[in-house]
C-alpha cells in the first residue's frame, strides 16, 4: 500500500484532491458520528432511504444478521499452542517413528561383535582297526579325537564394537535430522495456518460487508435512488465474496490437516493454532550463521558420523585379512595288535595360515569406496553451506523488509477501511463499481501483507533447517 493510505485510494475513485478528500471525509465522519449520537439520544430512530424504514431492518439501519460480528474461524478442532504441538510430534510423528525404528538397524553390528570367538569349536573323531603286518594279521583298536578352535589375534572383536557404535551414531544422526525436519515443518506450518486463518477472517468479513452493500443497494433501488442494475451487481459481489470465503476456509483446513499429518495428531479433531502473527526479525550475520551451521547443521553432523563409520568399516575389512590361527588338542589311542601294550597319545596342535594377506579383497575394496563416497558427501555440504546460508539469510531479510514495508497498521486498519467505504456508498458519495474497485485494492493489500508474513516464516524455517538451531523468537515463545 502506498504512503497516501486509505484516503488516497478513495480520492482516486472520486477524482478530487487528496487533501480535499481528507477534509471531506473528516467532515463526513464527524457528521455521521453526530448523527449516530442523535439516533442514540432519540431512542434509536432509524434513518432509511426514501424517508421510510425498509422491511427486515433494525433501527440501526442494518439487518440484525448484517450488523453482527464475524464469528471466529474454527474447524471444530483442538486449539493448541506451538509448544504443545511440538511435544505431541516428539511422541507421535510418523517420520520420527520410522527414524527411531531405523536406529535399531545398528543392533545387527552389535550382534556381530558380541561373540567372543569367531567360529564354533570343531570336533574330529577317528576310529578303526589297527592290523599287524605279520602273518597272523592280528588286530587291535585305534581311536583319535581332535578339538579345534579358531582365534583372532589382530583385535578384530574390539574393532567390531567400534563399528557398531559408529553405526548407531550414524543412525542417531539420521534420527536427529528427522527430528529437526519435523520441528521446522511444524514451525512453518503453524505460522502458515495462522496466516490462513487470518485470511479466512478477512474473507468472512468481506461476506458481511458485501451483504451490507447489497442491503443498502436494495433500499436505494426501492427508494428510486439507484437503478436495478446496482442491486444485481451487489448480488454478484456477494456471491464472489462467499466463494472466496469458502476457498479461504479450505486453505485453512488444509494447513491444519498438514499439521495433523506431520505431528501425528488425530484427524477427527485437527490442531488449530492460537495466537497471532509476530513481528519479523532480521537474520544474524553470515559469520554467526556459518559458525552455528558448522557445528549444528543436521546433514553435516550426519555426514561426519557416516565418514567415521566408513573409516572404521574399512579398518575392520583390513583386519579381517589378518590370519586367524586354529588351536587344537588331540587325543589318540593306539592299540597293540601283536599283544603289546596299548598307548595313549595327547598332543597340542596349531594350524596357522601363511600370511599372504591376499584375502578379503572384495570387502576391502567396497569399504574403501564407501569411505570415499562418505567423505565426498561431507565435503560437498561443507563447500556449499556458506553460499546456501547467504542465499537463505538474504531471503529472510528481504521477506522481513516486505513485512515492515506494510507497517504495523495495515492489517488492523482493514475494518476501518471497510467502514469508510460502506458509509461513502450509503451517503451516495461513490457508486458501487468504485466501491468494488476500492475493495479489491484493500483486499489485495491485505493478502499481500499476509503473503509477506508467510514468505518470511518460510524463509526463517528454511534458514533454521540449514543452521540446525533456532535463530529468533517465534510464535508461542519458542527459542
Amino acid at each position: 500500500m502506498d504512503s497516501r493510505g486509505s484516503f488516497a485510494i478513495l480520492e482516486e475513485l472520486h477524482g478530487r484532491d487528496p487533501s480535499d478528500e481528507v477534509n471531506s471525509m473528516r467532515r463526513m465522519t464527524s457528521a455521521m458520528s453526530a448523527l449516530w449520537v442523535v439516533v442514540s439520544l432519540t431512542g434509536g430512530v432509524g434513518v432509511a432511504w426514501a424517508q421510510e424504514e425498509a422491511p427486515g431492518l433494525n433501527r440501526g439501519g442494518l439487518s440484525p444478521e448484517l450488523g453482527a460480528e464475524v464469528q471466529e474461524v474454527t474447524l471444530g478442532g483442538t486449539l493448541v499452542s506451538l509448544e504443545e504441538l511440538l511435544d505431541h510430534a516428539e511422541r507421535s510423528a510418523p517420520a520420527l517413528a520410522v527414524a527411531q525404528a531405523e536406529v535399531g538397524l545398528a543392533d545387527a553390528d552389535f550382534g556381530a561383535a558380541a561373540p567372543w570367538l569367531p567360529s564354533n569349536t570343531r570336533l574330529n573323531l577317528g576310529l578303526g582297526p589297527r592290523i599287524a603286518a605279520n602273518a597272523g594279521a592280528a588286530t587291535d583298536l585305534n581311536a583319535q579325537a581332535q578339538l579345534w578352535q579358531q582365534i583372532e589375534i589382530a583385535g578384530q572383536r574390539p574393532l567390531r564394537f567400534d563399528v557398531a557404535r559408529a553405526a548407531r551414531a550414524t543412525r542417531e544422526g539420521s534420527l536427529a535430522r528427522a527430528h529437526w525436519l519435523v520441528h521446522q515443518q511444524i514451525h512453518a506450518g503453524y505460522r502458515a495456518a495462522l496466516a490462513a486463518r487470518r485470511r479466512t477472517e478477512l474473507e468472512r468479513r468481506l461476506v458481511t460487508f458485501s451483504a451490507q452493500l447489497l442491503d443498502i443497494a436494495q433500499r436505494r433501488v426501492r427508494a428510486g435512488d439507484a437503478a436495478a442494475l446496482i442491486e444485481r451487481l451487489a448480488e454478484a459481489d456477494l456471491a464472489q465474496a462467499r466463494q472466496r470465503a469458502v476457498a479461504a476456509l479450505q486453505t485453512y483446513r488444509d494447513a491444519c490437516l498438514f499439521l495433523a499429518e506431520i505431528s501425528g495428531w488425530p484427524v477427527a479433531s485437527p490442531p488449530e493454532p492460537v495466537g497471532a502473527l509476530t513481528a519479523p526479525h532480521r537474520a544474524p550475520t553470515l559469520a554467526q550463521l556459518t559458525e552455528l551451521a558448522l557445528e549444528h547443521n543436521p546433514e553435516l553432523v550426519l555426514r561426519r558420523a557416516a565418514v567415521r563409520e566408513a573409516e572404521l568399516r574399512e579398518d575392520l575389512a583390513s583386519r579381517e585379512a589378518f590370519p586367524s590361527p586354529h588351536l587344537g588338542i588331540q587325543y589318540g589311542y593306539e592299540g597293540a595288535p601283536g599283544g603289546g601294550v596299548a598307548e595313549h597319545v595327547v598332543m597340542g596342535r596349531l594350524l596357522f595360515e601363511i600370511p599372504a594377506f591376499a584375502v578379503n579383497q572384495a570387502e576391502r575394496a567396497r569399504t574403501s569406496a564407501a569411505r570415499d563416497v562418505a567423505e565426498a558427501r561431507k565435503d560437498a555440504i561443507g563447500a556449499v553451506i556458506e553460499a546456501r546460508l547467504e542465499r537463505l539469510r538474504s531471503a529472510v531479510d528481504a521477506a522481513a523488509a516486505r513485512v515492515e514495508s506494510y507497517g504495523s497498521d495495515i492489517l488492523p486498519r482493514f475494518e476501518e477501511n471497510l467502514t469508510m467505504l460502506r458509509r461513502s456508498f450509503e451517503l451516495g458519495e461513490i457508486d458501487l463499481l468504485r466501491v468494488s474497485v476500492a475493495l479489491q485494492r484493500f483486499l489485495s493489500i491485505q493478502q499481500q501483507a499476509l503473503s509477506a508474513h508467510v514468505d518470511y516464516f518460510s524463509a526463517v524455517a528454511a534458514l533454521e533447517a540449514q543452521v540446525g538451531k533456532e535463530i529468533s523468537t517465534h510464535v508461542g515463545g519458542a527459542q
